[in-house]
């Protein structure tokens, strides 16, 4: 038994005359016969009556029928969406992102919605070391997060970030001697193991400028590091990008050489049609 065989005889049912339903199949009439005399020999029993009237069905043909037009409405749903996956435009998509990208993993994803509406994605706010090991293990589709990456991961740049020293609005802060004016105010920073990319950026930068700093407070997230330093705790170290979701209390002071590129990331060896169309529409949208 195939589905053309049950399509045939929902066709021939539907129609009750063989010359009819042969034309509506774009098949011969002996065609459509042994399509039915197949299907009958394979289930065992007989679907039609055949005499002046046409097609007529039997009591068996009667209660199969239902049940024979429900598995081919199935199959052609599922045909379809077959189709469109394998187009890309539906699909899941699991997307990482970043501190970085806040504000811009958002924004694409809501442009791409835009497009493809029937693309679902989850989207996971996680640091960049967890993004890496779930898109290595095709956990992940997408991660947005700091470049460069290694084979098998792939990325595509789409805007930079640069580390920024935040301290409450009210301090005076002399900006050319930085680092002194600094020197009485408690460091903040994030919990290494919740960001090891940012801590290396910021490690390397304070290597560069000689700085040692202690920290007095960590936090395991950048909203709270924020709120410690929004009630003018002290200071800390983070991206400019976090500027966005900063109240008006912090005061961000821009730190030289200390810029990285942040975009979209996948697996070379994980293949996903609807991944595919993200990367299309991301590359069309930042030629």
């Amino acid at each position: 038994m195939d589905i053309d065989q049950l399509r045939t005889f929902c066709q021939l049912a539907e129609d009750g005359n063989y010359r009819v339903a042969s034309e509506h199949l774009y098949i011969t009439q002996s065609a459509l016969t042994k399509k039915i005399q197949r299907l009958e020999n394979h289930i065992g029993v007989t679907l039609f009556e055949r005499g002046r009237q046409g097609a007529c069905l039997t009591q068996a043909g009667l209660t199969l029928l239902p049940e024979a037009q429900r598995v081919v409405i199935n199959f052609e749903v599922f045909q379809t969406l077959t189709n469109l996956v394998a187009e890309g435009t539906t699909g899941n998509l699991n997307i990482g992102f970043g501190i970085s990208s806040y504000l811009l993993a958002p924004q694409i994803i809501a442009q791409f919605k835009h497009v493809f509406p029937d693309i679902h994605i989850t989207l996971n706010d996680l640091p960049s070391q967890y993004q890496t090991k779930a898109l290595l293990r095709g956990e992940f589709q997408f991660g947005f997060n700091r470049l460069p990456v290694v084979t098998p991961l792939k990325g595509m740049v789409l805007s930079s970030d640069h580390l920024v020293v935040a301290v409450h609005r009210s301090r005076v802060i002399d900006e050319s001697k930085l680092w002194t004016s600094l020197r009485n105010l408690d460091y903040l920073r994030l919990n290494p193991a919740r960001g090891q990319g940012l801590s290396q950026q910021i490690e390397a930068l304070l290597m560069k400028q000689q700085q040692v700093l202690s920290p007095v407070q960590e936090a395991d997230d950048i909203l709270t590091l924020l709120a410690l330093i929004s009630a003018n705790l002290g200071f800390t170290i983070v991206p400019a990008s976090v500027r966005h979701i900063a109240n008006d209390h912090v005061y961000f002071i821009p730190l030289d050489n200390s810029e990285w590129d942040v975009g979209l990331i996948w697996n070379e060896e994980m293949d996903n049609p609807a991944r595919d169309s993200f990367i299309t529409f991301i590359t069309e949208a930042n030629p």
